[in-house]
């Protein structure tokens, strides 16, 4: 019996044995294989390299990110609070008005007398959850001023704001506001009360014959007013439009108006005399010798302004009492239209159309944005008591009247 060779069991887990090729012969992978594997790696690394910018010259491939540990939580501190240079704002917050308490509420200036300047202050205290960063400016009434500086308001935080009210030559009641600007938000609004009188004055303040300002059948020919004089003394009442009146001492008095001898539309009476713009009414108080009652009535209107370049907001202008023999006078502020004094136009001189006084200009300066016309007013030899009439203010190429009014000192006793 011939002897078997022995041929071993094949491993688990191993490759078959491969059938040996004219190329390679023995055990192991054959060379065809080999090549078609050894292929195909270089071409999966080829679209590999491609894909990430491998062979891109210019873009070199950025390094494997290393995510950094995360930081150790920090031990607990006390935040520090640090005064905000700019007030942030929100769509949420610039539409809304900051909340803050005045104290007093209004600024209350009482009774001025024509052209005086005084002062009052009341505390604003921001009561709004964000600071509140002021620009130091405002807008209203020109005849009121804000003394405060650029800053920022913290929360709860309090300032005094002054203001000053310079009273201008005409009777009025001052009821109006001035707006405080702030950075972002809607301004604060700040009240203004006040009462420019002479010492005595009317109640109401005109004589208005078209109370509705209607058709004719509207017209109102008489009426009455009451004068009084609210901070005192006690006066009497000596005449009304030159008509003497004997009159207690009190601090009030009814006086009656009636007009209607004056047509409701022409204002001219019977004799063809025009209807006069004010009612005089002559007192003993020691600040207003003469009141003048406006007389609203179709006849009396204003004049428009047109192109002239500059105006006064003055409606007429009360010199009060002057000495026999002497002269009143009083400082006209002038307007002028785009803040430029005088460019367009000069002032050149003032005349009086009356018999009773004359009127001329002393100077005219500037004075910021506006100037200031100091006129002279005189009454001629023979006028006594109270008086009224037309001045007309000339300029290079406009002219514009201003009424004016006075009491001339009685020769004689009254």
């Amino acid at each position: 019996m011939g002897i078997r060779p022995h041929r071993p069991t094949p491993a688990r887990n191993t490759l078959p044995r491969m059938p040996a090729s004219e190329d390679h012969r023995g055990g192991g992978i054959p060379g065809r294989v080999l090549l078609q594997i050894g292929g195909a790696l270089v071409l999966a690394a080829a679209l590999v390299a491609l894909g990430t910018g491998a062979f891109d010259a210019e873009t070199p491939r950025p390094p494997a990110r290393v995510e950094a540990p995360s930081p150790a939580p920090k031990p607990a501190t006390t935040p520090v609070a640090t005064p905000p240079v700019e007030t942030p704002t929100t769509p949420e917050s610039s539409d809304r008005e900051v909340q803050v308490k005045l104290d007093p509420p209004t600024y209350e200036f009482g009774f001025l007398r024509p052209q005086e300047a005084r002062t009052r202050t009341l505390t604003l205290t921001n009561l709004d959850a964000d600071p509140i960063r002021l620009k130091g400016t405002w807008r209203g009434c020109s005849c009121t001023t804000l003394g405060v500086s650029p800053g920022v308001l913290l929360p709860g935080q309090s300032i005094d704001v002054p203001a000053t009210l310079t009273a201008g030559l005409t009777p009025t009641t001052k009821t109006s506001t001035v707006k405080l600007e702030v950075v972002g938000r809607p301004p604060i609004v700040l009240p203004v009360e006040g009462e420019i009188i002479r010492g005595v004055r009317a109640r109401p303040r005109d004589i208005d014959t078209y109370r509705y300002r209607g058709p004719e059948g509207n017209y109102i020919p008489s009426g009455r007013i009451v004068i009084d004089a609210p901070e005192g003394p006690e006066f009497r009442v000596l005449s009304v439009n030159g008509r003497p009146v004997d009159s207690a001492a009190a601090t009030q008095h009814v006086i009656p108006w009636d007009v209607g001898g004056w047509d409701a539309t022409t204002g001219l009476n019977a004799a063809g005399e025009p209807i006069a713009e004010f009612w005089l009414v002559e007192t003993d108080h020691p600040e207003t010798p003469v009141l003048e009652i406006p007389v609203r009535h179709r006849a009396n209107r204003p004049t428009p302004r047109g192109d002239r370049p500059w105006f006064f907001v003055e409606q007429r202008v009360n010199v009060g009492g002057i000495p026999s023999g002497g002269s009143g006078s009083f400082t006209l502020p002038i307007k002028w239209t785009g803040g430029k004094v005088g460019v367009d136009d000069t002032i050149t001189g003032v005349s009086a159309d009356s018999e009773l006084f004359r009127a001329d200009l002393i100077s005219n300066e500037p004075d910021g944005r506006e100037s200031q016309a100091t006129i002279l007013v005189t009454p001629l030899p023979g006028t006594e008591g109270p008086f009224q009439g037309t001045i007309t203010i000339h300029g290079a190429a406009f002219d514009a009247e201003l009424p004016v009014i006075g009491h001339a000192a009685r020769v004689g006793p009254r």
